[in-house]
């Protein structure tokens, strides 16, 4: 009989090999699709890289400048010229500080760490955001530099080809120098020889290791951790970029232990109030801030086109200076007044007579020259309330010179009856028993509603104000309370205005060093946080003036010594608003003669800047009509 036999054959290792022809030509195919189109995204990212101009690199940040609507310069924004530093005036304590924060690999890798790039991409694919970006100092040069903030894949791989560019080109130190000098470190401070300066009143060569830590600490967020306006925030950034270097061997336990503990000394100069050429600039500058982050890093060498009338501007703040003359010395009342006074030629004559007549109190501080201290001050706002407009400032001056660097729209008054408005309001609001009750005094009004729904009702407008408590709600009522005066301004521009909420805005349009726009103004679409119904029936009633054909008026003399507020406003044309008084309630003579002559001297004076700027609206407005003309 036979047996067949099975044929007992060794697997060798180099049969594990064998998957198969099949599954072997699928694998190799997708490995070669994959590896071209590795390299065409290499060479379609690389060509776009190799358009953009690397001389740029060098070339600084550049002026930030101001201009009002018609384009015509108004100041620079950074001063003059940039302060740049050079590689040999940075302290090694300042690279190592920037080096452990943002790019510890920075001396080693070509401009990108492909292992950050690739979690980067991986974690963002799988969160379907932008969560992570993975961005060296050269990557961050590159989007300083040439503009790109769109969060998006594809301009990360066009930054990480740019990038390398720009490390063939330039060396290390160049690269990390430009850097410096680029980035935003708050409180307008672009570059690092400014922050030093703001900051600490220090050349960079001379910053120690916390002012360094600090510096180093804040750049990524300049608004949240500015030690000028949130110190917590900006020491424990500090203890971040400490703990950073010590980790890498930059300090020792000793030195990062005692920088911890150490303060962050400012240097007086770095207060808010720093001297600024013109109250547009202050308030451009306080806009930009509120900006940041949606412009980015794209903040140096911007172009900040505002809603200023340059040209109105120059007329308010000669006007307002008139003015103020005229109310510290007698037989100085503008010519510009007199149709403001009376049609009638004769009785206008009458009332000047009557106005210079007034007694000045002879306690009263006189403007002499640049002393400044203690006189009366005034604040002009002049607003464009037309339709597709509204809240466009066209002027802003906040006091008799901006060398002080205050800007008083900013500070407390108590608005007493100006603030009545709002107060009547409440009474407007639908539901309950106490509605359509205004009385002809607001403190009646206020109590027949109660403290819960007025209170209430200034909660959801979300003023900054003192709210008074229970027991003394006749001062809620009465509005004996601090609250700003721009906010007092606005919640009386939007009950004029149906009750929507318009912020007051100078800036229009900002465009980048490249000519890219980065911010356009837009009307604010805004829901009613007054409703209309309200906000209508209270915009005729007193405090507010109206005359048939003529422009709505508020005029009242603030409690406690705090001046007066005076309002005119017309819809679909224009809203000024004029305080006037002194900074220290206790500078204001006694008596009534000087709220008397300051009530009408911030009325004769807003009456005359509404008749200017709606003469200026209107002439811009045949201009534009003309250019249409010569073009069609």
């Amino acid at each position: 009989m036979y047996y067949s036999r099975a044929t007992n054959r060794r697997k060798r290792w180099y049969h594990l090999l064998h998957i198969g022809h099949k599954r072997l030509l699928f694998i190799g195919s997708v490995l070669a699709l994959l590896l071209i189109a590795l390299i065409t995204v290499v060479v379609t990212y690389g060509l776009r890289a190799m358009k953009f101009d690397l001389d740029r690199v060098a070339a600084g940040g550049g002026v930030s400048s101001l201009y009002d609507c018609e384009n015509r310069p108004i100041a620079s924004l950074n001063g003059d010229e940039l302060m740049l530093v050079k590689w040999e005036d940075l302290p090694q304590p300042l690279i190592n500080a920037f080096v452990a924060r943002e790019d510890e690999a920075f001396f080693e890798h070509s401009g990108v760490v492909y292992s950050s790039v690739l979690r980067s991409i991986l974690r963002n694919v799988a969160s379907m955001s932008y969560e992570q970006g993975a961005s060296t100092i050269t990557m961050q040069l590159t989007r300083n530099v040439f503009e790109m903030s769109d969060k998006t894949l594809d301009r990360k791989f066009l930054e990480a080809l740019l990038a390398q560019r720009i490390e063939r080109a330039y060396d290390k130190k160049t690269i990390f120098t430009q850097y410096l000098n680029r980035i935003y470190f708050g409180q307008n401070c672009y570059g690092v020889a400014a922050a030093a300066k703001r900051y600490f009143g220090k050349s960079v060569s001379s910053l120690n290791l916390v002012e360094c830590a600090t510096l180093a600490g804040l750049v990524r967020a300049p608004s949240l951790c500015n030690p000028v306006t949130d110190m917590e925030n900006a020491m424990g950034v500090k203890r971040e970029t400490l703990d950073r270097m010590l980790t890498l061997g930059y300090i020792t336990q000793e030195e990062r232990d005692n920088a911890v503990a150490e303060e962050i000394r400012l240097a007086e100069t770095s207060s808010e109030s720093q001297q600024v050429v013109s109250y547009p600039t202050m308030w451009a500058m306080k806009e930009l801030d509120d900006m940041r982050d949606d412009l980015g890093e794209h903040i140096g060498g911007i172009g900040v086109v505002t809603n200023l009338d340059l040209l109105l501007q120059q007329r308010v703040e000669q006007a307002m200076e008139r003015a103020l003359v005229a109310v510290e010395k007698p037989g100085c009342i503008p010519e510009e007044w007199m149709p403001i006074l009376h049609e009638n030629r004769q009785e206008a004559e009458r009332l000047r007579k009557f106005f210079d007549g007034i007694k000045r109190p002879a306690d009263m501080k006189v403007r002499d020259g640049n002393d400044l201290k203690n006189v009366l001050q005034c604040c002009v706002l002049v607003v464009d309330a037309r339709r597709n407009n509204k809240g466009r400032v066209m002027a802003v001056v906040s006091g008799r010179s901006a060398i002080d660097g205050r800007d008083r729209w900013y500070e407390n008054c108590r608005p007493g009856n100006a603030a009545a408005p709002l107060v009547y309001t409440c009474a407007c609001l639908p539901g309950g028993d106490n509605t359509h009750i205004v009385a002809a005094k607001v403190d009646v009004t206020g109590q027949s509603l109660g403290y819960d729904i007025v209170s209430d009702f200034y909660k959801k407008l979300g003023v900054k104000m003192d709210m008074p408590p229970r027991e003394n709600e006749m001062s809620l009522y009465r509005g004996e309370f601090n609250m700003r005066r721009i906010d007092l301004a606005r919640l009386l521009f939007d009950v004029q205005n149906q009750g929507r909420d318009y912020k007051f805005m100078l800036t229009d349009r900002i465009w980048s060093r490249g000519q890219k726009l980065l911010y356009a103004f837009e009307p604010q679409k805004t829901g009613e946080y007054i409703r209309r119904e309200s906000a209508a029936a209270v915009a005729q009633l007193p405090p507010f003036v109206l005359e048939p054909r003529q422009p709505v008026v508020l005029n009242e003399i603030l409690p406690d010594k705090h001046g007066v507020m005076c309002m005119v406003f017309n819809n679909k044309g224009v809203a000024v608003f004029v305080w006037m008084g002194f900074d220290d309630p206790a500078d204001m003579p006694e008596g009534n003669r000087m709220s008397g002559l300051m009530k009408r001297a911030a009325y004769c004076l807003a009456r005359e800047l509404h008749t200017e700027a709606r003469a200026r609206l209107d002439a811009r407005k045949r201009a534009a009509e003309k250019n249409v003309e010569k073009k069609s």
